[in-house]
Formats: structure tokens, sequence, C-alpha cells
């Protein structure tokens, strides 16, 4: 973990909890766990080369090329921030996206979170992503 949680609240541990298992679904190769973590209805925005590709999170999850011959990953790589209010939540993560553990792409991901039935689900997702300086 390139982060530290002291001072996170429980609620604000979950939340970031459903983050990372959305991530490590990538590495896993585990659609079914990505898909378990999301609201499917949710909306994401993707930008990428400067422009918006709108989609739900199932489209996000379809995206992931789950079938690539090489060990994907995307990791929390600096502090997170999370905010919860009840039950809503946010998280702002700066990410590193890496193949065969070389960085591809950096960014951040915006997650919202709503709670349903006592458990926090991503509801909205907004990242950006661009090569490494």
């Amino acid at each position: 973990m390139r982060y530290n949680t002291a001072g996170f609240s429980e609620e604000q541990l979950a939340v970031l909890a459903v983050a990372e298992k959305f991530l490590d679904g990538i590495g896993a190769r585990d659609k079914n766990s990505m898909l378990a973590q999301i609201l499917p209805s949710g909306g994401a925005t993707l930008l990428r080369n400067g422009s918006p590709i709108f989609t739900t999170l199932t489209g996000v999850v379809e995206r992931i090329p789950f079938d690539h011959p090489q060990e994907l990953s995307e990791i929390i790589s600096a502090q997170p921030i999370v905010l919860v209010d009840r039950d809503l939540a946010m998280a702002w993560t700066p990410y590193e996206f890496l193949i065969d553990n070389v960085i591809d792409h950096i960014g951040t991901d915006i997650w919202g979170f709503a709670k349903q039935d006592g458990r926090w689900l991503i509801c909205t997702l907004a990242d950006n992503s661009h090569k490494p300086e």
C-alpha cells in the first residue's frame, strides 16, 4: 500500500476497500469481482486525450482487456482523499496503471459511492489518463 490510512474512519476505510477490490479485479482478471463492487447502471466519464467518453460502470468493466497477454494492474499510487456523509461518499485517488509491472499510464480516479443495504457500492467514476512525464 502506497498511502497512509492512519486517521481514516471505519467508513472511510470501508469505502476505500471497495475501490481497492474493484482495482484488484483488473490484476486478478476477475470481471465478476469488479461487477460486484458497482451499481451497474452507474455512470462514468473517462477523459482520453482530452476527449470525454461517457459510459456506464458496466461499460468501464467491459473495456478491461481481461484476455490481455501481459500482466495488468492498477494501483492507488498516492494518498487518497475520502469523504463520507451518511450513505454518500467520494474518493480522489491518484493511480498508476501497470503492464508487466511497468507504469504504462497514470492519472486520477474520482469515485462516487452510495451505501445500499448497509454496503458501499461504486455509483460513479471519473478518471483521466496520461503518460508519465
